[in-house]
C-alpha cells in the first residue's frame, strides 16, 4: 500500500507547528509542509544574514533561527515568503488596527494558495490551523481530501466575550485593543470549525467553545500538546523553604489575568511570598502602578534560559481568562512545579493533584492557593511530585503515539 499523502499548511510560526512537521515526517507519510516562510540552512536569506554587520547579523540570525527546525527534513516544503515579511514588519512599526489588517490578507492570500495546491495534487490528508484555512478546507470538500482543523486556542467569539466583559469590569483596560473584532472575521472562524472532517483541540476548554458554537462534539478530538520533559527538569535540589517563589510566565496584559495575582499578592499582605513575572508587558503599564514593589519583573528572557528561570521557582501561577493550552504551564509541571491555574488555561493540570484549578477573576481563591502551598510543605512537596510525573505522561513519546492513533482512523478518501 502506498504511502497517504498529507499537506500541512501554516502561514505562520507557532511553538508546536515545527515540531508537528518533523513528527510526520517520521510517520508513514508523504509530508508536504506549506508555510510563508522557512529558513532552510544555506539558503538565501542565511547568506545575507552572514553579510550583515556586528549587532544587524546577530539579531537577523536569531530570527532565522526562530524559523527553522533541526529535525525537519527540507524536502517538501513549499514557501511564500512576501506576505509574512510584510506582515513581521508592520507588528513591529504599525497600529494594531493596520497589523489586524495584514494578518487577515496575509492569511486569506495564503489560504487560496494552498486551496489551489489541494485542488491540483489532491492529497490524502490536510492539517490546517484556525484563521487561515476556510478555502483550504472548502478545497478538500471538493477533491475528498479527509480535513483536520488543529484549534489552537478556544473560539474566537468565546474568547470576545470574554475579553469585552473584562474591559467593562475594569476601565484600566478599556483602551486595549481586541484584534479584529468584526463580524465578517469572527464568521470566517466559525465556518472554518464548521467545514473541517474533523478538530483537533488541545484541551477541554477548547472543546467547550467549539461545542458552544456549534461544533458536533463527536467529531472534536482532544490531543494536549506535548510536553518538553528533556528541557524542563526540576531543579536538583530543594530551595529554602521561604520565602516561597511563585512564578508567571507569558504576555503580562489583560488577557492572562496577571491582574488577579496581583491582586492576590496584595490580599495576603505577608513578605513570605515572592511574585516574578517573566515576559512584555502589553496593554500599557498603567494599570500596573497599583501594584509597584509586590513583584519582581523580568522582560525578554531568551527561550533557552527559561528552564533555570522555572527551576528557581517554588510554584506557577497563572489565572488567564482565555487560551488553548499555555505552554507555559507544561513547562512549569516539566519543572516540577505546583500549578494555579483556571479551567480556560488548558491544562492537563487536574485541581487537587498537580495543583489547583481555580475560578476565572477569583483573587481571593488564588491568594488562598498560594498561602496553602507555602504553609504546607509537605502539600507543596507531594504536589510537585505529581507535577513531574504529568509532565511525563504528557511527554512527546505519549503525543506521538496519540497522534499516530488519530491519524490511523482517519478514513482513506473514496476516489
Amino acid at each position: 500500500m502506498s504511502q497517504r499523502r498529507l499537506l500541512i499548511a501554516h502561514p505562520g510560526a507557532t511553538s508546536l507547528l515545527y515540531p508537528l512537521v518533523a513528527l510526520l515526517q517520521r510517520m508513514a507519510f508523504d509530508v508536504r509542509f506549506e508555510t510563508s516562510f522557512y529558513a532552510r540552512p544555506g539558503d538565501t536569506y542565511e547568506r545575507i544574514a552572514q553579510a550583515l554587520p556586528g549587532k544587524l547579523k546577530a539579531r537577523a540570525e536569531r530570527e532565522l533561527g526562530r524559523r527553522r527546525h533541526p529535525d525537519i527534513a527540507p524536502q517538501g516544503i513549499v514557501t511564500h515568503p512576501l506576505p509574512e515579511l510584510v506582515h513581521v514588519l508592520a507588528a513591529r512599526t504599525a497600529s494594531p488596527a493596520l497589523t489586524s489588517s495584514l494578518l487577515r490578507w496575509r492569511n486569506a492570500r495564503f489560504d487560496r494558495l494552498v486551496a489551489a495546491r489541494i485542488r491540483r495534487e489532491r492529497p490524502d490528508i490536510f492539517i490546517g490551523f484556525d484563521g487561515s484555512s476556510e478555502q483550504s478546507l472548502r478545497a478538500c470538500k471538493e477533491t475528498g481530501t479527509v480535513s483536520l482543523l488543529f484549534q489552537a486556542i478556544g473560539h474566537l467569539r468565546s474568547g470576545l466575550r470574554i475579553l469585552e466583559e473584562e474591559r467593562r469590569l475594569h476601565p484600566e483596560f478599556a483602551h486595549v485593543s481586541l484584534g479584529d473584532t468584526s463580524e465578517d472575521w469572527i464568521e470566517r472562524n466559525t465556518r472554518e470549525a464548521l467545514l473541517a472532517d474533523r478538530v483537533i483541540v488541545p484541551s477541554d476548554y477548547v472543546r467547550d467553545t467549539m461545542v458552544d458554537n456549534g461544533r458536533d462534539p463527536t467529531t472534536i478530538d482532544l490531543l494536549p500538546y506535548p510536553v518538553d520533559t528533556e528541557r524542563f527538569t526540576p531543579a536538583a535540589l530543594p530551595r529554602p523553604r521561604h520565602p516561597l517563589r511563585a512564578l508567571f510566565v507569558g504576555q503580562i496584559g489583560m488577557r492572562k489575568g496577571v491582574k488577579y495575582l496581583l491582586e492576590a499578592i496584595k490580599l495576603l499582605t505577608r513578605h513570605d511570598i515572592q511574585v516574578g513575572l517573566v515576559g512584555g508587558i502589553v496593554d500599557g503599564s498603567e494599570w500596573l502602578k497599583p501594584y509597584l514593589g509586590r513583584y519582581r519583573h523580568i522582560a525578554n528572557v531568551p527561550h533557552a534560559e527559561m528552564p533555570a528561570i522555572f527551576r528557581d521557582a517554588d510554584i506557577f501561577v497563572f489565572p488567564t481568562l482565555h487560551e488553548g493550552s499555555a505552554m507555559a504551564v507544561n513547562e512549569a509541571l516539566a519543572s516540577g512545579l505546583p500549578v494555579i491555574v483556571t479551567p480556560n488555561a488548558g491544562a492537563v493540570a487536574r485541581d487537587g493533584i498537580e495543583g489547583f484549578v481555580v475560578p476565572i477573576r477569583d483573587a481571593a481563591t488564588v491568594a488562598d492557593r498560594m498561602a496553602r502551598l507555602a504553609d504546607d510543605p509537605a502539600l507543596l512537596a507531594r504536589m510537585s511530585n505529581a507535577a513531574r510525573a504529568r509532565a511525563e505522561a504528557h511527554d512527546a513519546a505519549a503525543y506521538s503515539r496519540n497522534l499516530a492513533a488519530l491519524l490511523d482512523r482517519l478514513p482513506r478518501p473514496a476516489r
